[in-house]
């Protein structure tokens, strides 16, 4: 598997557990992304009746818990192992992310999963997402 930016998706969990600590939705959450990227992450969220996923519930009870954020990150990690094409999303939802937010600079770590479930960390370099300004 290709590596993917550990920092996306800790992006993308801060801003959905800051979200969740404002007493907002996951679904007011998901209004702000393509309806492609909504496709690909509502699976994680949400179950097929609309109702939160236990990984949800439990963030949504302590927003601010590292423990309950990491297992939010784990399943998106599984989801782009097992869908690589789908880091595009990603990508789009930290860029949408970093326009509302007006953070436009990110450290990126880049982590490798393996079949087995391994994880790696490799080096750390910044970059500038480009989102139009």
């Amino acid at each position: 598997m290709e590596p993917i930016t550990t920092t996306a998706i800790a992006s993308v969990v801060t801003y959905l557990a800051g979200k969740l600590k404002e007493n907002q939705s996951v679904k007011s959450f998901l209004d702000d992304f393509t309806e492609a990227t909504v496709n690909w992450i509502r699976p994680i969220f949400l179950k097929e009746d609309g109702t939160e996923e236990k990984i949800i519930q439990k963030l949504k009870e302590n927003p601010d818990s590292a423990t309950k954020q990491e297992a939010v990150k784990v399943a998106i990690v599984s989801e782009i192992e097992d869908n690589p094409a789908a880091e595009q999303f990603l990508l789009e939802m930290v860029k949408v992310i970093a326009s509302k937010t007006g953070n436009t600079s990110t450290q990126t770590n880049t982590m490798t999963v393996t079949g087995d479930g391994n994880y790696s960390f490799q080096g750390i370099s910044n970059s500038n997402i480009n989102i139009g300004k």
